[in-house]
């Protein structure tokens, strides 16, 4: 079950996955969109679902950890879905539309304080969001107008269409347009990225340090047998040593992220702790 519409990076990668699967397991996988809530329609359906090995998620940082504080109603259904492995990573580009008068940070903060800017994302209170709310924090840009869709590829697709000024675009979408009509301004992590060198950071622009990237994982519904979690989780630890699985991701500029369920238990709690802070010092609520 993929909680975001076709097109975006959960979306690419939960098919890659599926594709991989279907050679290893015995039986058929099959992937099912569920958008909506910024992720919360799925998460409600893995946790009303019958813990039987056949119905999983695709997790990622939004859904797994920013909504257990922007949704605290829903964080006991969210936290209760079980880590079953990681799949891949993938970084974030600062993006703006075609004819936007801007090719870096310090002019694009310099047109916001002018002009109202409005910017996508794949919904309220997600990397997308909360990373421009840093932007805007950081570089003491005025509010910017958030205009949120049901998927990243439909994020993309507005910007696409000038129908918004910029979006912090996940990687796959991003390096699928940078000869396009779109500029790109920055790479939003500490250092840049081996599949883009020559496009510089937002920290090197004077904007914000902190790591935008998002990355995929798959969990099972509340109460799945430990011994079905390992079995799952061994089926795309070995999808992640096959040849053509890597170079799909790659293809689709991702990088695996090996992660057991034990592990990606700890990882998500460490998340945790890094987002949390940024998102009190963002004083951001959503219900």
């Amino acid at each position: 079950m993929v909680p975001y519409t076709p097109g975006g990076g959960a979306d690419i990668v939960g098919r890659i996955l599926a594709k991989a699967l279907q050679g290893i397991s015995s039986q058929p996988w099959v992937v099912e969109n569920r958008p909506g809530a910024a992720g919360n329609i799925a998460a409600d359906l893995i946790y009303a679902s019958k813990p039987d090995g056949l119905t999983y998620q695709i997790t990622n940082l939004d859904t797994s950890v920013l909504n257990t504080f922007l949704y605290p109603s829903r964080r006991q259904k969210i936290e209760a879905a079980v880590p079953v492995a990681s799949i891949a990573r993938i970084g974030t580009v600062l993006m703006v539309r075609a004819g936007l008068p801007v090719r870096d940070l310090a002019q694009l903060a310099a047109l916001a304080k002018t002009q109202s800017l409005t910017y996508s994302s794949w919904g309220m209170g997600c990397s997308a969001h909360l990373g421009v709310l840093l932007l805007e924090q950081e570089m003491k840009i005025p509010e910017m107008v958030h205009v949120p869709y049901q998927g990243g590829g439909n994020a993309m697709q507005a910007l696409l269409k000038g129908e918004v000024d910029l979006f912090l675009a996940p990687m796959p979408l991003a390096m699928a347009h940078r000869s396009g009509s779109v500029t790109a301004l920055g790479y939003a992590a500490a250092q840049r990225s081996q599949l883009w060198p020559e496009l510089p950071t937002l920290q090197e622009q004077g904007g914000p340090s902190v790591d935008l990237g998002n990355w995929f994982a798959v969990s099972a519904p509340p109460e799945t047998s430990p011994a079905v979690i390992e079995a799952v989780s061994d089926f795309i630890q070995t999808a992640l040593a096959d040849p053509a699985m890597l170079d799909s991701l790659k293809a689709q500029s991702m990088v695996p992220f090996l992660a057991d369920n034990t592990q990606l238990a700890r990882f998500i709690a460490d998340e945790k702790t890094r987002w949390g802070q940024v998102i009190a010092n963002a004083k951001l609520k959503l219900e």
